[in-house]
């Protein structure tokens, strides 16, 4: 019941531009996502059910990219098989080159902070998240890593277009995805959601690099949405931003 409620909270905390997302894509025939840190794919999920919502009738294909191998993918294949939309799933991480990197994985968290730059496992939002959410330290708090095969939005898109909307949640890993990314990004002009995970000391630098990128390639703000769990007595500021064209 504690964990229940507290995931409750949590999630409530959360950003998330769900809605707004949904009625853009109310009246369109097709809906295509590439969901780039897709854990158990909760963020494609609560979309294609909004969307269904409003337009059953809309056509849906979904592109998903997470290293991690471990990751249980069976909740959101029951998802995929009920609404019967096309579904194509990697263990590739999206990067700025093609490559071999090493992806770490927090072992209390998987969701936080696993991610090729690792900037949570000696944080103290990490050790405090876990005294507070593991108050009896079943959990374990170190980590593994694992040798991850990188690859680039505009390598594995360049022939596929009409992605409309791209999210991007790879927790301090974002600028490098979007640098691989800019010609996709000409070529496709998809809504974008993306995270911007920083420690505080540097986090005007980390948020300002991603803006003016993406104001080159012709994008602008529409909203931003700060993660109240990582702001409260915390060393890293996480906030969630919309971009479109």
């Amino acid at each position: 019941m504690y964990k229940t409620l507290l995931y409750k909270l949590v999630t409530y905390l959360s950003p998330n531009f769900d809605k707004y997302i949904a009625d853009k894509f109310s009246g369109s025939e097709y809906l295509n996502i590439v969901d780039i840190g897709f854990y158990k794919g909760s963020f494609t999920r609560n979309i294609v059910s909004k969307v269904v919502k409003l337009n059953k009738d809309i056509l849906i294909k979904v592109y998903s990219f997470d290293p991690n191998e471990k990751t249980i993918l069976s909740e959101f294949k029951k998802f995929h098989d009920r609404n019967n939309f096309e579904w194509h799933h990697s263990n590739k991480a999206i990067g700025e080159f093609a490559k071999k990197e090493n992806f770490t994985i927090l072992k209390a968290f998987p969701s936080s902070g696993s991610s090729i730059v690792n900037i949570l496992e000696d944080s103290f939002w990490y050790k405090s998240r876990k005294l507070i959410i593991d108050p009896f330290g079943k959990k374990d708090l170190h980590t593994s890593t694992i040798s991850v095969e990188v690859d680039t939005l505009d390598n594995l898109f360049n022939k596929v277009q009409n992605i409309n909307l791209l999210k991007i949640d790879v927790e301090g890993f974002s600028f490098q995805v979007l640098k691989g990314a800019k010609e996709f990004l000409l070529n496709n002009s998809p809504i974008l959601q993306v995270e911007v995970l920083s420690k505080k000391t540097e986090f005007d630098i980390r948020e300002s690099e991603i803006i003016d990128f993406l104001n080159s390639v012709e994008y602008s703000l529409t909203s931003k949405k700060k993660h109240y769990t990582t702001h409260l007595f915390s060393d890293v500021i996480c906030v969630d931003y919309l971009f479109e064209k």
